[in-house]
């Protein structure tokens, strides 16, 4: 299955070309597959499929993440935004109880 088009990639500038890695990850509670796709330039691309194979066309742009600190801040503006701990652990490639360690540490 093709989650992420070349016009997905158009709209940052990019081709399949630039594409570094492209990995899903497991929601445990739901069965939906959170798609990554890693750029060249450290812009990862976020899409989420369902269990029932439903590909969610909105396409999450998270910046290219150099620290610690950066990827808490990330965190934390995920959360703000209604995202659920789950979710931004498969957006990241972490634990869910490391998002969660950060949330606590505000």
């Amino acid at each position: 299955m093709t989650v992420f088009k070349n016009s997905d990639l158009q709209k940052f500038g990019q081709t399949a070309a630039n594409v570094v890695s492209l990995a899903y990850k497991v929601n445990k509670k739901n069965g939906a597959r959170i798609a990554r796709a890693v750029l060249d330039n450290g812009t990862t691309l976020i899409k989420t499929v369902t269990a029932s194979g439903t590909v969610i066309e909105q396409v999450t742009k998270l910046p290219a993440i150099t620290s610690i600190e950066q990827r808490n801040d990330v965190i934390r503006d995920l959360a703000k935004n209604k995202i659920t701990q789950e979710q931004i652990a498969a957006m990241l490639d972490i634990s869910q109880a490391t998002v969660s360690n950060v949330l606590r540490k505000k």
